[in-house]
């Protein structure tokens, strides 16, 4: 009873603007956790399970890992922890560290959020203080390389938020900053789909959902980076992080269906 009534003061306090890392919450956790599995459907896939069974056996022996995806709904995280839980890769799910926007630490999601293990970074539109917003994302990189070197994965959203051209791919739009929290890691691309269709952007109560993940190729971050400034030995480390980032979003385009694949005409509804 003491550890239910800590964890339901720990989902409802304020979380300090200096918290970086925040642990799930048992309660939390079990809760969505189970709910999304109910509102995922059975019929569910992930392409392949032997080639997620070849990548856990990389974080398995030591091997720091930064998975990649695109980005559908504000239950992504859950429904690619959801799916690896099903699959048989629930230890990978419990070592997985999902990197957050300030947003989703906003007091009606952060019950949601604390569900999750995170680190909080907060974007370029954040409304905090210039300085002690770079103050804090250095230490979310610090927080980031130390528990990699604990064993666990990091989660990215490259496009930085939620794809507002409908459940297609921004491909141009991701944060070349995000490159910063692939170092000494393998990258593994990620493709979702379906997610859309269980929260899609302006609603607030899920619906049940069919979810294809595709798993792409791993890559070794450390030996990109050499192999593209070998190729570009003019670029500023500006450029070359753009460079990078570029690549690995055709990497994910690449594995999704063409209906969620990147389109020059694609537009957000109604604009």
């Amino acid at each position: 009873m003491i550890n239910i009534i800590q964890d339901i003061y720990e989902s409802l306090r304020k979380p300090n603007i200096k918290e970086v890392y925040f642990r799930s919450i048992s309660l939390n956790r079990n809760l969505l956790l189970w709910y999304a599995n109910r509102i995922v459907k059975k019929d569910s896939k992930i392409d392949s399970t032997a080639h997620l069974k070849e990548i856990d056996d990389l974080r398995r022996n030591g091997q720091p890992l930064t998975f990649i995806s695109n980005h559908l709904t504000y239950a992504d995280s859950h429904v690619i922890e959801i799916m690896l839980i099903r699959f048989g890769f629930e230890d990978m799910a419990n070592h997985m560290i999902h990197i957050a926007g300030q947003k989703t630490f906003e007091i009606w999601r952060y019950s949601f959020t604390r569900s999750l293990n995170t680190i909080r970074v907060y974007q370029p539109k954040a409304n905090i203080d210039r300085m002690l917003k770079k103050k804090m994302n250095s230490r979310a990189l610090q927080w980031a390389a130390r528990q990699k070197r604990k064993g666990y994965s990091l989660l990215v959203f490259p496009e930085g938020t939620r794809s507002r051209m409908a459940k297609r791919f921004n491909l141009k739009g991701g944060n070349p900053r995000t490159t910063i929290y692939f170092r000494n890691s393998i990258v593994v691309p990620l493709a979702l789909m379906g997610s859309e269709e269980m929260m899609p952007v302006g609603t607030v109560l899920p619906r049940s959902a069919t979810i294809n993940l595709r798993v792409g190729k791993p890559i070794n971050h450390s030996d990109l980076e050499k192999e593209l400034r070998l190729k570009n030995p003019e670029q500023s480390e500006k450029e070359m992080q753009q460079t990078a980032l570029q690549y690995y979003m055709n990497e994910i385009n690449n594995l999704l269906k063409p209906e969620y694949a990147f389109k020059e005409t694609a537009q957000v509804p109604g604009k």
